[in-house]
């Protein structure tokens, strides 16, 4: 049961490095993965998110923010689908700033390999929905959810069999005991995808992503993901913050969970373009969830 938005860790497994141990290990690292994929997470939920992005400058070895970082509050609704409870719904709301009120973002992601995920954001503005597609012949999607560091790409579910696996490593991080684990991505899949390298650091005990570096199509690295303040919630282990450092534009965001409410009742029909496009709609079914925080 995997969530889209809230839960980035499950969705950014799926990047690799070119380095390790050896192809020994391929298999361990693939069940690794597996039980990453298949970690309890809830059959739906809703939170609401502060999401804050700045330049940032690197003083005696710690970032700063060089500038006012620009603060978005969220709301997010996220329900498994399908016959198996493998398909996965989403959907995310700009609360605040007033001036942003109102755009949203929806997901589509699908337990079938041949499928990609669907996604659409409205532009309240504009009150125009549009559909986030990659580019002609396999080129990977561009552009960032909210105006942050997080990529669209970057909240897709991953499919397991789109990639090579490999296990680098063991080794402690944030005082958990890890494995670190390469993970390659296929020829079909790096056509479609930004990324061509990664290194993601496993807690061992709790099988979540600590710590995700990535890399470009140029070998270069590009971004760190780190996750902290981990609750266990209804016996679900959940990251309340999530740092996104883009370390080639020097900019940095940071996802705080203000609230969440797991294994809740939701509409199906919140799940579609009428609730992006209806506010009056949108409103009503939103309020009965906030009720539940």
């Amino acid at each position: 049961m995997k969530q889209a938005f809230f839960y980035v860790c499950a969705a950014l497994i799926g990047m690799g490095l070119n380095f390790g141990i050896g192809s020994a290990h391929a298999g361990q690292a693939e069940d690794i993965m597996q039980r990453v994929v298949d970690r309890d997470d809830g059959a739906s939920n809703y939170s609401k998110q502060i999401v804050a992005t700045c330049r940032y400058t690197i003083s005696a070895g710690r970032l700063a923010c060089a500038d006012t970082p620009r603060v978005k509050v969220l709301e997010s609704v996220q329900k498994d689908f399908g016959d198996n409870g493998k398909d996965s719904r989403s959907i995310s709301f700009i609360q605040k700033p007033v001036a942003e009120q109102g755009i949203g973002f929806l997901q589509y992601d699908y337990d079938d390999p041949l499928k990609d995920t669907d996604q659409w954001m409205y532009l309240s503005a504009l009150n125009k929905v549009k559909r986030i597609v990659s580019g002609k012949q396999n080129q990977p999607k561009e552009g960032t959810l909210f105006g942050s560091e997080i990529a669209y790409e970057d909240v897709e579910r991953p499919h397991l069999d789109d990639y090579s696996y490999r296990l680098l490593k063991e080794e402690t991080f944030q005082g958990r005991p890890c494995w670190v684990i390469e993970a390659v991505p296929k020829p079909e899949r790096a056509r479609k995808s930004n990324y061509s390298k990664s290194v993601q650091w496993i807690d061992k005990e709790r099988d979540m992503a600590l710590k995700i570096v990535s890399y470009d199509r140029r070998q270069r690295e590009v971004k760190q993901v780190t996750f902290a303040a981990i609750k266990l919630i209804n016996n679900i282990w959940v990251a309340h913050r999530i740092n996104f450092n883009n370390v080639q534009t020097r900019r940095i965001t940071t996802m705080k969970t203000d609230g969440i409410k797991m294994n809740i009742d939701v509409e199906d029909e919140l799940f579609g373009q009428r609730a992006l496009t209806d506010a009056g709609y949108r409103a009503g079914r939103l309020q009965q969830l906030r009720g539940q925080l």
